[in-house]
């Protein structure tokens, strides 16, 4: 476990933060625009509309691949307790 100061701690929060904004505004834009891009292609995948399936399934792919790249790049394991609780 890494030992942060009070202001590396919230810097790293802020971080955590943005970073999982970010990844969940990739995700709802593939799902958004690949619904209205494919919508009245008449293509089908899977039984289903092909908007629906590359919406659905690309956002379920992208949103693990971003769970991933998250947890191994961004976030880090400390404890985000006070440091006064520690010395009692």
């Amino acid at each position: 476990m890494k030992k942060l100061t009070k202001e590396e701690k919230h810097q790293q929060c802020v971080r955590e933060i943005k970073s999982t904004l970010l990844v969940c505004l990739i995700c709802c834009a593939w799902h958004i625009l690949t619904a209205f891009l494919l919508n009245g292609t008449g293509l089908y995948f899977l039984g289903m509309p092909a908007w629906f399936s590359v919406s659905t399934f690309g956002t379920i792919v992208i949103a693990i691949i971003g769970v991933i790249f998250l947890t191994r790049n961004v976030f880090l394991d400390f404890d985000y307790g006070d440091e006064e609780e520690d010395r009692q």
